[in-house]
């Protein structure tokens, strides 16, 4: 067998390093940041905990390096964009992005971000890229909100106030039992979307 060109080895090293960053994302949305040791990172990634530190110095930069790498793979603009192009109705449109990051794995990223919560000791490019995407969200779903409203869809109130509501309630939910809510989802999505609807 001939040995491995220097392209292929470094193929080998980035899907290795894409696999540690994608098993970090899991862990510490289910552990939280404090909670997470390495050792369980690599458990999960199925590799050994020292190679780990051959890809990272530390647990905080692969929590770092991790999220901005799952958010720029994530493209959460470019889903919402494409919803928004779909001929769904602002309510339906509310329920796809619910089913969606509710279902398991999907949330991961999110719940990382509720964990962090308004660390300050995150890089400041990293608090810039959870900053944005929390942007990405309000500039996306306000005006499905408020198209809802003016067609008689969603509850009349602050805009703002019901998207806030909204997310809060996400948010909770992605922080409880996901093993639950993935069990009849439509149904369950159709229940929250309730607090909206004027049906």
């Amino acid at each position: 067998m001939a040995p491995l060109n220097e392209e292929q080895l470094k193929d080998i090293r980035d899907e290795r390093k894409k696999q540690i960053m994608n098993a970090a994302i899991k862990v510490f949305a289910e552990n939280g940041v404090k909670l997470t040791k390495i050792s369980m990172i690599a458990k999960e990634a199925g590799v050994s905990h020292g190679l780990v530190y051959h890809y990272f110095s530390s647990k905080e930069e692969v929590l770092f390096e991790s999220l901005e790498w799952a958010m720029e793979t994530a493209d959460t603009k470019k889903r919402l964009d494409e919803m928004n192009k779909t001929n769904l109705s602002p309510l339906e449109k509310l329920k796809a992005f619910a089913t969606f990051g509710l279902k398991e794995g999907n949330s991961d990223i999110f719940r990382l971000i509720q964990h962090l919560g308004s660390s300050d000791k995150m890089p400041e490019h990293v608090q810039e890229l959870v900053f944005n995407s929390g942007k990405v969200y309000l500039e996306s779903l306000l005006p499905w909100i408020m198209e809802g409203q003016e067609i008689g869809e969603i509850i009349q109130g602050d805009p703002q106030e019901l998207l806030e509501i909204f997310l809060n309630v996400i948010s909770g939910i992605m922080a409880d039992d996901l093993a639950f809510w993935n069990h009849n989802i439509e149904r369950k999505v159709d229940v929250l979307l309730r607090m909206l609807s004027t049906r």
